[in-house]
């Protein structure tokens, strides 16, 4: 079995010593095979035309095989290629999704990437808002759930508020994430939601209090 940190740092060695026909083909074996910090040295390659020719379409490939596997900055890079439709074709709510993963993973520099995307999104959002509600009284929960995820991505606020209240009980098809509830939470609050901001103040005076049991969440037939 190869050692693919050993092959990554062999393709930064050969990058060094500009041998960039060598360091390409290591470095694409070891991408092609999973290790991620490969696949990001390339994009940042074929980005900025280091050794490479210049190729945003590659490195657009390669930066969302990176983001795919968790890194927030390749997700955020990649949000703002799919935003700007470099190297892949324009698309603002696939933007928002990206920005999204990278600010719920701590990358601050994300809320920036969504002030400026996520009003080109709003009608995105109020489409998946209503086909979310569709798929609810259709009675396909993991429909709803998806096209309200979508909705809360591309900046509704309502949208968020409701994921959260799902998410923070594990209702109406999606696995319970109190963690992930929160982020959204905050999200629809520092959008001005006047009711997620009290709900936030009120899961996070139950968390703190000295017998802190569970946040009042409505039902799921309200939540939705």
């Amino acid at each position: 079995m190869p050692n693919l940190e050993n092959d990554y740092m062999e393709g930064l060695r050969l990058f060094y010593l500009k041998r960039y026909d060598e360091a390409v083909a290591l470095l694409s074996r070891t991408a092609e095979a999973g290790e991620a910090k490969s696949q990001h040295f390339l994009a940042m390659m074929y980005e900025n035309g280091n050794g490479v020719e210049r190729d945003l379409a590659r490195a657009a490939y390669w930066y969302e095989r990176t983001a795919e596997q968790g890194d927030r900055e390749a997700q955020l890079t990649f949000s703002m290629l799919c935003s700007l439709g470099k190297g892949v074709e324009a698309d603002i709510p696939r933007g928002c999704h990206w920005a999204v993963r990278a600010l719920h993973q701590g990358n601050a520099k994300a809320l920036q990437t969504l002030d400026l995307i996520r009003p080109r999104a709003a009608e995105a959002a109020a489409a998946a808002l209503e086909a979310s509600r569709a798929a609810h009284e259709a009675g396909d929960d993991a429909e709803a759930a998806a096209q309200l995820t979508r909705a809360a991505e591309c900046g509704s606020a309502d949208a968020q508020y409701t994921l959260a209240r799902m998410l923070y009980s594990g209702m109406g098809g999606v696995a319970e994430d109190k963690a992930e509830a929160l982020l959204w939470l905050s999200d629809a609050a520092d959008s001005g939601h006047k009711k997620a901001a009290a709900l936030l103040a009120e899961w996070k005076a139950e968390q703190t209090a000295p017998d802190a049991g569970e946040a009042t969440v409505p039902d799921e037939e309200q939540a939705v």
